[in-house]
């Protein structure tokens, strides 16, 4: 699925939010919690380890971007963010502790988190749930250009 959405043969919710020289930020396709989002590599490679200097330095700072304008269009408090090396493309996750997620599942626990992926993956996203998501979406990519006019 990585490279899939890196050369953009697979279309991701809202588009991509942010898109640079080696990564693109984006709503996770699978898992419609708004301001779930994705930084993924546009290369293969798995782990920080294997970025240069240069790359390193643009994704920190995509990073930034992306946890300020997530909380700035959301309104969370608690952001997760969360690597791991499993996959041929890099990707970080930002996983947001809405209200909801923090009324249903108490409050943010890394242990939780797997859990809480999969049961809404599994839910049924209605119209009215798509327009919200879209809405999200709109407001972090709004957010990310005015962060990344600024010198951060």
């Amino acid at each position: 699925m990585g490279c899939a959405i890196s050369n953009q043969s697979n279309s991701v919710p809202g588009g991509f939010i942010l898109h640079s020289q080696n990564f693109c930020v984006h709503q996770d396709p699978l898992i419609p919690l708004p301001g779930f989002l994705v930084i993924a590599s546009l290369m293969h490679i798995r782990s920080i380890s294997e970025m240069q200097a240069s790359e390193y330095d643009e994704l920190s700072r995509l990073i930034r971007i992306a946890h300020r304008a997530i909380k700035q269009a959301t309104g969370v408090e608690n952001l997760t963010i969360i690597q791991e090396e499993s996959s041929s493309h890099f990707h970080l996750w930002f996983f947001p502790w809405t209200d909801g997620v923090i009324e249903q599942y108490g409050r943010p626990n890394l242990a939780k988190i797997r859990e809480i992926m999969a049961r809404i993956k599994k839910q049924r996203v209605g119209e009215a749930e798509w327009k919200e998501l879209e809405k999200t979406i709109q407001e972090i990519k709004t957010q990310g250009e005015k962060y990344a006019g600024l010198d951060l």
